[in-house]
């Protein structure tokens, strides 16, 4: 995948440039990314990010590559008080149609490079090809061996050089070398190298890197040749066919938004021999709750079944007392509402295929949930009315400062019951198409649920309150996925539900976390960790409530022509934003201007618009 645009970008300065990303992915977690001109922005940012625990144990080896042409430097680097050197100055085209290319004049001398990865390898193919030049190019590889969390000091690093690569022994044994071009070791270190988003973000952004040697090619007119490097691989392989099969299989991906179908395929990793969904890069692993609202848009409406059911049978398989890990690598449970998720995501991949057969083999395991979530329990259980209570910080909104939850939600929860009862119905609509007998209970408790709901109804903001028991009044965007459940609520309370909504929280890029008018809002999404975690979920807009404000428009208004139109001039922006940059953020700013935050490309943001669009589409 490669998140960016596939038209034609020129950077007009150097800060335009990096305020664009891409990223390539390998389908194992592993990945390259840089910015447009590309300077190494983030600590993440790197050549080749390798997964050494697919899709996890993500490491930074190879930074950079460094493109000298006689007096010209293409390269683009922060260093304290400068920019050096300004390579961008050359650069007159960046696009990723589909792999990310960067065209360079210099006179008239041209030299394109493409970065591509190797599926399912940790390989990253670094092409260039060169026109009207005579002279040497050099290439200078920039290389480090740490976690892809933070900038850190140099390990020990030794190398075993030959005549066209090197081996770099560390932490991770790992190659460079290319086919054409003859590999110089002259070993350097490079100073004080500045990643400038982190220090926005309040976390470590400066350190140095290693230069071990320099490839080298004598050009007479014109070339073509490549760079790669892998943990894999220590010799030259087809890469050319690797390209051609790699850009035949991008192109082929399809997706109701066709600017994000290979965002979309970039979220599916290989987990041992299973597959799962990445919540977001750079940084999210596979997470439960992310991967189950995420993977109807991701995987259905682009017409990857078999990869659908791939990724529920893994979640499925590591479900610990009905409960879906919050965490897939760390197998943590701190979840609520990840098995109702899980849940409606099956019942989304039922309704697409009426697969049978895998709906029995899962059978089991919905059962369990149910069972775990109908009594009481640790960290949450059903309360006598039937309504789920549980503890603090265990639905999505989930940040912490310092171990104290910013948005606790103590209690029963709008959305939480509204899933649990949507589960059960689902529950008796599997029995029936499995025709296996179901336990009478189950539609007795759903009734008692539907029953109780009501006490959500905040009469005096004409919405639901955010949670019950105790009663929260905060309003929030939790309700819309409540109030677009069939069957929960009456009409009248739905469509006032909607304008509220409507009212306090919608926005172009997303609904808001909390309405404006509340004191504890906070409308930036910026500083380091404790403020950015303060804001995350008290007022801060995410992209992936759209697809459940979409839900409702729906529900509330029909298929009309003018809903239908309201609701595509409600994605308008998003859907213009994946078409400038091939993906959608995790988050923006509740204030103008709305700033994107976070992941820089989300699972469940691009999931969400992807299945939304389509409802909109019929």
């Amino acid at each position: 995948m490669t998140a960016g645009s596939d038209r034609p970008f020129r950077p007009a300065d150097y800060s335009q440039g990096t305020s664009r990303e891409w990223l390539v992915a390998n389908g194992l977690g592993s990945y390259a990314s840089s910015t447009a001109n590309c300077s190494n922005s983030r600590a993440y940012h790197g050549l080749l990010v390798a997964a050494t625990d697919p899709p996890a144990g993500r490491r930074l080896l190879l930074s950079s590559l460094d493109e000298e042409l006689g007096e010209y430097r293409l390269s683009n680097h922060q260093y304290p008080g400068a920019i050096y050197p300004q390579g961008f100055t050359h650069l007159r085209e960046f696009a990723t149609d589909p792999f990310p290319r960067f065209c360079y004049q210099m006179g008239q001398t041209t030299l394109e490079k493409n970065v591509s990865m190797a599926r399912n390898e940790n390989s990253t193919i670094v092409s260039y090809r060169i026109r009207k030049y005579s002279g040497r190019l050099c290439i200078v590889p920039l290389i480090h061996d740490r976690s892809f969390h933070a900038s850190s000091e140099l390990p020990p690093m030794h190398q075993e050089a030959w005549e066209n690569g090197t081996a770099i022994i560390s932490q991770t044994r790992f190659f460079i070398f290319s086919d054409l071009a003859r590999y110089i070791p002259q070993e350097s270190v490079y100073y004080n190298f500045e990643y400038e988003e982190e220090r926005r973000r309040g976390l470590g952004w400066k350190e140095n890197l290693l230069s071990p040697g320099r490839f080298e090619i004598d050009v007479a007119g014109e070339a073509e040749f490549a760079i790669i490097a892998s943990t894999w691989r220590r010799e030259m392989p087809d890469w050319r066919g690797d390209l051609d099969r790699e850009r035949e299989r991008l192109r082929s991906l399809k997706a109701p938004v066709p600017s994000l179908a290979r965002a979309a395929d970039s979220f599916l990793v290989k987990r041992g021999n299973a597959l799962s969904l990445i919540a977001g890069y750079h940084w999210f692993d596979d997470w439960g709750r992310d991967a189950m609202i995420a993977l109807p848009g991701l995987l259905l409406t682009t017409g990857r079944f078999e990869e659908a059911k791939q990724v529920l049978r893994s979640f499925a398989r590591e479900m610990k007392d009905g409960v879906l890990p919050n965490d897939l690598g760390a197998r943590s449970y701190n979840t609520v509402d990840a098995s109702l998720w899980f849940i409606q995501a099956v019942g989304r991949y039922y309704d697409a295929t009426e697969d049978l057969e895998f709906l029995a083999e899962l059978w089991p395991g919905l059962l369990e949930v149910v069972e775990r979530y109908s009594q009481p329990g640790e960290d949450f259980g059903a309360d006598e009315d039937g309504l789920i209570i549980s503890g603090p910080a265990l639905t999505w909104m989930d940040a912490r400062v310092e171990t104290r939850p910013v948005t606790p939600r103590r209690g029963k929860c709008c959305e939480i019951n509204a899933l649990w009862y949507s589960a059960l119905r689902r529950m008796e609509c599997f029995a029936q198409a499995l025709r296996v007998p179901l336990d009478p209970g189950i539609a007795q408790l759903a009734k008692r649920v539907q029953s109780s709901y009501p006490r959500f109804w905040n009469s005096e903001n004409g919405c639901l309150f955010d949670v019950i028991d105790h009663e929260d009044a905060s309003i929030r965007p939790n309700q819309i996925i409540a109030a677009a459940i069939p069957d929960l609520l009456p009409d009248v309370m739905r469509r006032s539900i909607l304008e509220v909504v409507e009212r306090e929280l919608l926005t172009p890029f997303g609904l808001r976390t909390l309405s404006p008018r509340d004191p504890r809002y906070a409308g930036r999404y910026s500083g380091g960790p404790s403020e950015r975690d303060s804001s995350y979920h008290q007022g801060t807009v995410w992209p992936w409530l759209i697809g459940p404000y979409i839900d409702l428009l729906l529900a509330v208004n029909g298929r009309t022509a003018e809903a239908l139109k309201g609701g595509l001039e409600a994605l308008r922006p998003l859907l213009d934003l994946a078409d400038e940059m091939g993906t959608i953020p995790e988050i923006f700013d509740g204030e103008l201007p709305q700033n994107s935050g976070g992941c820089f490309s989300q699972a469940w943001s691009v999931g969400e618009l992807l299945r939304a669009y389509e409802e909109l589409q019929g």
